[in-house]
């Protein structure tokens, strides 16, 4: 009944946008080269050079703008300080899972990126519209580069990731290097404060996979074969404690906490990380939205940073 009820809707709205009902939509790819590209979904033929591109999530936004590539269509998301401005002049069209198709239609996309996580249930409504590529996940939990090099390929940049990509490895390389110490000797925690409680990211999450490419060593609550996140109590103390605590912060979240309150707080204060280690706040909407390129070599940035200064 659902399936029904998506088609209708699809249905209305072409036609809404349509001088007569009695036309067709002559999608804007339709008259540009077109090669296949297999993803998570099937097989999309996709232009050569999409030129109009919408992306559904975080992941392709980041994507798209490290490979010069202004989409003109974007969900709403929480604006990460690492993006260029331009991304205020994007057309919203929906919010998280919602994408809004009418605006989607309007916009004359040739491409859509999106994962199969939030846009599955959209995805023979949006290839309606126009060659629709979903990665298998959405990159929360480790699997960013893989998704990047698709969403490559699918803008026709394959050549130019492979080339982004072994710039990152080389600058985690370097960042080895020069901060002097074995990090494989030094236990780090990822967590935020979010309204269902403090979340521990694991070694499989976006942010743990590349602190795991830098060498630090896991807390054993935050090890492989976890889910992207774990969901701890305040009273759970050992599950964070280490050497280096990163602390996930969003200023426009109240149920997020800053660096001050964390270490002001009568329970996590008698931690060894706040009292002998590193406790370093960094920006949420990167750490665990970004999930891709941009926002990894912000993390790599921001670990240089963090400990490149005193506690």
């Amino acid at each position: 009944m659902a399936s029904s009820v998506y088609k209708r809707l699809i249905g209305l709205i072409l036609c809404g946008l349509l001088t007569s009902c009695q036309q067709t939509v002559q999608p804007t790819s339709s008259d540009l080269p077109m090669r296949p590209i297999q993803h998570a979904t099937g097989t999309a033929q996709v232009p050569v050079s999409p030129q109009r591109v919408v992306v559904l999530d975080y992941a392709p936004l980041d994507t798209a703008l490290a490979l010069d590539v202004i989409p003109v269509g974007m969900t709403e998301v929480p604006i990460s300080p690492i993006y260029p401005e331009v991304i205020n002049d994007i057309t919203v069209v929906g919010k998280g899972l919602q994408p809004n198709l009418e605006t989607i239609l309007k916009l004359k996309p040739d491409l859509i990126l999106g994962s199969k996580v939030g846009a599955n249930r959209w995805y023979r409504q949006l290839s309606d519209i126009a060659p629709t590529v979903l990665t298998k996940d959405n990159g929360r939990e480790g699997s960013w580069q893989e998704n990047f090099r698709l969403h490559a390929d699918a803008l026709g940049q394959a050549e130019q990731a492979k080339q982004i990509l072994a710039a990152y490895q080389q600058r985690v390389d370097t960042l080895q290097i020069e901060l002097q110490q074995p990090l494989q000797t030094m236990t780090v925690s990822v967590i935020a404060n979010w309204s269902r409680g403090v979340i521990a990211y694991s070694a499989d999450s976006f942010p743990g996979s590349i602190l795991q490419d830098l060498g630090f060593e896991r807390n054993p609550y935050q090890g492989q074969g976890k889910r992207y996140g774990v969901l701890l109590s305040k009273e759970e103390l050992s599950a964070i404690d280490g050497d280096i605590l990163f602390l996930m912060h969003q200023s426009t979240d109240d149920n997020s906490i800053a660096k001050t309150e964390f270490i002001s707080d009568p329970l996590w204060s008698t931690l060894n990380v706040v009292k002998q280690g590193i406790v370093c706040e960094v920006d949420s909407t990167t750490w665990a939205g970004g999930r891709s390129i941009l926002a990894a070599n912000q993390i790599l940035t921001d670990v240089e940073l963090c400990l490149s200064q005193e506690k």
